[in-house]
């Protein structure tokens, strides 16, 4: 009779592994690529909400190498940040991220760009080195040799030292990391259309 036969196994569907599949999905390997959001930034390093995961951590060495930038001026909470993870568990249940792994090829590719097209740069002179200054563009680390800066012949580096100027990029290899950079093509459009408004605005007899 029926009643001798073992009760027939009750269908499985998806909800009888949510746990399993939810857990699989949480687990992040070291070189992983995950984007989260900005919870919180101090001085030297950024909260990032990872939400199935847990809460990411990038310290100011992994976001830029840039050594002069000053974290709370450039992330703010809610920003969205895409990094790469560098541990697993940083000893405090946090992973340990890194943005410049993630940031540096976004940035060599805005920087070829930049090349190809001849598109101004804005940049500010961190360093003085031996025949030129160095500037940071995009936490690239780029040279600008000294006939570079100006139109007219720089005698003393030092006071270069902080200034802002608009540059173009001259080289551009990430192979080999060499980022160049140089004011003087702009410097010199510049002088040259400021010239022309003068004799534009001179009148005869003047």
């Amino acid at each position: 009779k029926a009643e001798n036969q073992a009760p027939e196994a009750p269908a499985e569907t998806m909800d009888d592994y949510k746990e399993e599949l939810e857990a699989s999905f949480k687990q992040v390997r070291e070189g992983d690529v995950l984007t989260g959001t900005v919870i919180g930034v101090d001085e030297d390093e950024i909260t990032v909400d990872l939400q199935s995961y847990t809460e990411g951590i990038i310290k100011k060495e992994d976001f830029t190498n840039d050594p002069g930038v000053v974290l709370k001026e450039v992330i703010q909470n809610g920003d969205e940040i895409t990094a790469t993870v560098v541990k697993t568990d940083d000893g405090q249940g946090h992973v340990l991220l890194s943005r410049k792994e993630a940031n540096d090829q976004m940035a060599w590719e805005k920087l070829e760009q930049c090349f190809r097209d001849r598109t101004p740069i804005h940049v500010k002179i961190d360093g003085i080195v031996k025949g030129g200054a160095v500037a940071y563009v995009e936490g690239i680390r780029a040279f600008i040799p000294a006939s570079k800066l100006s139109t007219t012949y720089v005698e003393d580096l030092e006071d270069w030292l902080g200034k802002e100027l608009d540059v173009q990029v001259i080289t551009c290899e990430k192979e080999g990391k060499r980022l160049v950079l140089s004011a003087r093509e702009l410097a010199y459009a510049k002088e040259m259309e400021e010239r022309q408004k003068k004799i534009a605005a001179c009148e005869v007899g003047a």
